[in-house]
């Protein structure tokens, strides 16, 4: 795992989080240590949503990437807009899946992040996800 924070800022306050992953299944949850660790100074709620999201994120590139690193990139700025990137080197297609009415398990994953960031999409012909959300 390959971890940085933005230079110059005091360690308790880092703007920004870069991670290199394996796709383990261990990933979403060195994933939310990370995040943690170097911005455990966001709110609770906005933090728990954060969690949330990049969880969804990393454990669908360990699930349906192509093997290759997870690279995780969050950045938050002073007026309180956070944005984060997820990417698993794919080529495939990013979409909410749709959901028969007897259906169990997942597919539940991107209805979660639509549901809590403000904007999110991935670049096209791309497992190169994007997300925006704002805290107060």
């Amino acid at each position: 795992m390959t971890l940085t924070a933005s230079r110059g800022e005091p360690k308790e306050r880092s703007h920004e989080l870069a991670l290199e992953l394996e796709p383990q299944l261990d990933a979403g949850h060195r994933t939310r240590e990370a995040i943690r660790a170097r911005l455990g100074w966001l709110p609770e709620r906005t933090a728990s949503d954060l969690l949330a999201v990049v969880t969804e994120l990393v454990n669908n590139a360990v699930i349906h990437g192509p093997g290759e690193p997870i690279q995780i990139r969050i950045t938050v700025d002073d007026d309180g807009h956070i944005r984060g990137e997820v990417s698993d080197q794919g080529q495939g297609r990013v979409a909410i899946r749709e959901l028969a009415a007897d259906r169990t398990g997942g597919g539940f994953g991107l209805r979660i992040v639509d549901g809590l960031t403000d904007r999110w999409g991935a670049y096209e012909g791309s497992t190169h996800v994007w997300f925006e959300m704002r805290f107060a």
